[in-house]
């Protein structure tokens, strides 16, 4: 009989030898500060959450307004481009989006900017060719997102991750003086348990120590008598 070979697709295992990698999850056990990062990031994400989308509403309102202003820029080679080109253009809302996301990396904003400031330019709504819009709104469109996009959310995001991390901190220093504490309360305990029952076998033995004495002071009084004692009773007790 021949044996039905089943065939196995390689990708899969070159996919299963890429997630070994995992295995260098197990090392954040031991690093406790990559462990309290990741614990304050998960904290946070309630609050960061709220940011991505006050960034998602930020992005939405710039975008349409590019779309607006900057949809009809074209780049030719009577008018060429610094930034804008076949993945970086106004034209649609999806595509404007992504130039925003660009821009906000600071990847050649500047550049991107240039494009939108072209000389003898129509900045009229029925322009057909080498159409731009004025030259104040343009620089402060682009000034206005980088300022909100780049310097306040971000250090936003930043600032709520930090004091997350911080108050982290503060409860792991709480929690290690509260051990500290119950550490050294037990010890006092176990201290005044010990003396309490140093003071127990010491009354012990003293009162076992009394014992003896006192039975043998009576053996000494009883050995004291003389030997030609003779105990007697008298006439009136024989009477009686």
């Amino acid at each position: 009989m021949e044996s039905e070979v089943i065939p196995i697709n390689p990708t899969i295992i070159r996919v299963m030898r890429v997630l070994r990698i995992a295995r260098v999850l197990k090392l954040l056990k031991m690093a406790k500060g990559i462990r309290a990062l990741l614990d304050t990031v998960m904290q946070a994400l309630p609050q960061v959450g709220n940011l991505g989308l006050l960034f998602f509403l930020l992005f939405f309102i710039f975008a349409a307004l590019g779309v607006e202003l900057f949809g009809r820029l074209e780049c030719t080679d009577d008018y060429p481009c610094q930034g804008l080109g076949e993945h970086a253009h106004f034209r649609n809302f999806g595509m404007a989006f992504l130039t925003l996301f660009r821009v906000a990396t600071g990847d050649n904003w500047n550049g991107i900017m240039k494009d939108t400031l072209r000389e003898n330019c129509d900045p009229s709504s029925e322009c057909i060719r080498n159409c731009c819009v004025s030259p104040v709104i343009a620089p402060l469109y682009f000034v206005v997102f980088v300022l909100m996009a780049q310097f306040v959310l971000v250090n936003v995001v930043v600032a709520v991750l930090m004091k997350h991390l911080e108050e982290s901190h503060k409860h792991m220093d709480d929690d290690i003086e509260i051990d500290a504490e119950i550490e050294r309360q037990l010890a006092a305990e176990i201290a005044h348990s010990v003396r309490k029952k140093g003071r127990d076998r010491r009354r012990e033995a003293r009162k076992q120590e009394e014992i003896k004495q006192a039975s043998h002071r009576k053996l000494i009084k009883m050995s004291s008598l003389p030997a030609n004692f003779i105990f007697r009773f008298s006439d009136d007790a024989e009477g009686k």
